[in-house]
């Protein structure tokens, strides 16, 4: 383990040496900060590792002028190249490492396929640098409390990259839920398309652009096919977990939020699934996971491919809300009318980029903390689990282990591929 570094930031120096140092009136405004703008000795330096489709879109954290991006990294020289052309002052690398080892930058974004999600951000905070981690948060339930640990350990803001928590639409649904406004919501039900399938075929050779092996790092090795790598590793549960996973963690969030469960999880669990001919992918093409909860007691349904559409269901003793993007009333009335002063009032957070910059800098915890990105990735994990053994799960959620269940335990964590640990 790394020793914990001394956070004298560049911000920090600043801060606390104001009022003995006077600064030179002849120091221009490319120094100090234009009128507006955060002087560059007082921005918050950051590299984004991982430049793939996800990876691209961290990139715009350029835009916030508190942000500078030192360097950009992925694993496919042509994907690294990319980036870099996007940001061309900014550094390239294909392996993460040295970005760690680098003083001057504070903060890593993580844009990589979730096998690698818990390494990078537990060395990351060992190396005493902010994490943005996309989603989901992890591979297995395991990684994501070691994750938990070093964000409090090594005093990091780890935030997860589910967004919707910082969607105002969002927000006011999940305020009304919490609020009462269609009486008590005793069962939430989620539909997502199904997963991809897609014709077995034989390994080849790994493009020259790609380092394999790096690619896989913690995974169980195994040869090159491009449907393994770039968007379809979610597809395989080496890399991935699936929809559930994948998308899943966006609408477990919301419901959480709504339901007031970001401290805790299902004490029952049970899945059933349907899987594809031939298929290349060992996600099951279909997937119905049912998770009883019982503080706040309601249950909560993820059905693949049930409408076939991106929709949340709550369904209350009084009216049901339904939606994802938009919200309305498909049964019974509810009120609809913003958020009350006197009313359960959720966190604000306009944007998510700038909640995370905005934690760097307060050292407060952002929106979606890891904590929470832990506990509602885990529901994901809890129904592949149930999924794969194929009988009903008692879960502990303050424990975190299947009761009295060694052989469900086991699937708490996966061995990780030498060199590498957790």
């Amino acid at each position: 383990m790394v020793a914990k570094k001394s956070r004298l930031s560049r911000r920090r120096f600043l801060g606390g040496t104001a009022c003995g140092l006077v600064a030179p009136y002849f120091v221009n405004s490319r120094v100090l900060g234009a009128a507006g703008q955060p002087a560059p000795s007082d921005r918050i330096v950051t590299a984004v590792i991982g430049c793939g489709g996800r990876g691209m879109g961290l990139l715009n954290i350029r835009n916030d002028p508190r942000c500078h991006i030192a360097a950009v990294c992925d694993v496919d020289l042509d994907r690294m190249a990319a980036a870099k052309k996007r940001i061309q002052d900014a550094d390239a690398y294909q392996d993460f490492r040295p970005i760690l080892d680098r003083q001057d930058i504070d903060a890593v974004m993580l844009g990589t396929p979730d096998h690698w999600h818990a390494a990078m951000t537990v060395m990351a905070c060992q190396a005493g640098k902010d994490v943005y981690c996309e989603k989901p948060l992890c591979r297995t339930i395991e990684e994501g409390r070691k994750m938990v640990e070093a964000a409090r350990r090594y005093e990091r803001v780890v935030q997860m990259g589910t967004q919707y928590r910082s969607i105002a639409v969002t927000r006011q649904a999940c305020e009304w839920v919490r609020n009462g406004r269609f009486g008590k919501v005793h069962t939430v039900r989620l539909s997502h398309p199904s997963n991809r399938t897609h014709p077995q075929g034989p390994p080849s050779q790994p493009p020259p652009n790609l380092d394999w092996d790096l690619w896989l790092g913690p995974a169980p090795w195994a040869p090159y096919h491009p449907q393994r790598c770039h968007f379809s590793f979610r597809y395989f549960f080496d890399y991935g977990s699936g929809y559930i996973a994948d998308n899943g963690v966006h609408m477990f969030s919301v419901v959480s939020w709504a339901m007031g469960a970001d401290a805790t999880g299902p004490v029952k669990i049970e899945a059933t699934g349907r899987e594809a001919p031939d298929n290349l992918y060992d996600v099951p093409l279909d997937l119905r996971v049912r998770l009883e909860f019982a503080e706040p007691k309601f249950e909560l349904i993820w059905d693949q491919p049930g409408k076939g559409k991106l929709d949340l269901e709550f369904v209350g003793s009084q009216a049901t809300l339904n939606g994802f993007w938009e919200f309305k009333v498909t049964q019974g009335e509810a009120d609809l009318s913003p958020t009350r002063p006197d009313e359960i009032q959720l966190e604000r957070s306009e944007e998510h980029f700038r909640n995370w910059l905005d934690c760097i800098a307060s050292r407060r915890r952002p929106v979606m903390d890891v904590e929470t990105g832990h506990r509602v990735t885990s529901w994901s994990h809890l129904g592949n689990i149930a999924y794969r053994l194929g009988r009903q799960l008692q879960w502990d959620p303050v424990a975190e282990r299947f009761v009295g269940d060694e052989e469900a335990n086991r699937h708490l964590h996966v061995a990780y591929r030498a060199p590498w640990r957790l």
